[in-house]
């Protein structure tokens, strides 16, 4: 039984420094692009689970307003995989001290992933969540943007890398949150929903796990999906975004650019 209808999205990532601006007129902020990291090209598995793979394909094209481009790969753990989804601004920075953890909260040891309770859901920076495009909020959501949908299938097991899974807290809590795996990951199984690979790129990913991975999963290099899409009926990938143009365009600028309909279909 085929898993895909042939449906593919796209990935631009670029490697990205952080620093305190000495300008007035730039924000406090300065961020500069310095290495770009190739696209990945994703076949989902969309016979096998519809509705995961098209929260992840509408949160590629920005259909509905909202999605990965300009998120970032926020957790690298090496040997393990590659975390990214974070797309949600939060009102609040943390949770209320008189509320019990949901999962949320990780101990920075690579043991742990086999409880998926502690994978690492939010940025470590506060104020990032994860929404899906179906709207869902669960009746103990804490932050008012968190939103998620039902699992639908744990028949596809996490045998090899390059394969993407959602990076759920607990049953039933998919929303953006995915992660790419870089080694297999058996105890996922019939836990976490698999819904797609890598076909285009995995020497990519492998290579973040090895430069930008850490036991801890804070990667040592910061990581940037600057633009996104489906992959059209020509299975051609867009022009890259080059370093100068990322480097020279403001963020709301950039991010207009990455919703073109000449380069997502």
């Amino acid at each position: 039984m085929s898993l895909s209808s042939g449906l593919h999205v796209y990935f631009q990532l670029v490697a990205k420094r952080v620093t305190p601006s000495r300008l007035a007129h730039k924000p406090a902020l300065s961020t500069s692009y310095f290495l770009d990291l190739d696209f990945l090209k994703i076949r989902l598995f969309d016979k096998a689970v519809p509705r995961t793979c098209h929260n992840f394909s509408e949160l590629c094209s920005h259909n509905q307003g909202f999605g990965y481009a300009r998120s970032e790969i926020d957790h690298v753990v090496r040997g393990f995989g590659l975390f990214g989804g974070d797309i949600v601004e939060r009102v609040q920075a943390q949770q209320p001290h008189d509320e019990p953890s949901k999962g949320l909260a990780w101990d920075g040891k690579v043991e742990s992933f086999k409880k998926p309770q502690y994978l690492p859901m939010t940025h470590p920076r506060p104020g990032l969540c994860g929404r899906s495009v179906y709207g869902n909020r669960m009746d103990d959501t804490v932050y008012e943007d968190e939103t998620y949908f039902e699992d639908e299938s744990h028949n596809i097991p996490h045998s090899r890398p390059g394969l993407l899974t959602m990076a759920s807290h607990g049953p039933h809590t998919n929303n953006s949150r995915f992660l790419v795996l870089t080694a297999p990951a058996p105890w996922l199984d019939s836990k976490h929903v698999v819904f797609g690979e890598v076909t285009h790129g995995l020497d990519t990913v492998l290579e973040i796990d090895e430069i930008c991975g850490s036991q801890s999963g804070h990667p040592r290099h910061q990581i940037e999906i600057v633009q996104c899409g489906v992959v059209g009926e020509e299975d051609k990938l867009p022009p890259p975004l080059s370093l100068q143009e990322l480097n020279f365009r403001e963020p709301e600028d950039l991010l207009a650019y990455t919703k073109q309909p000449i380069y997502i279909e």
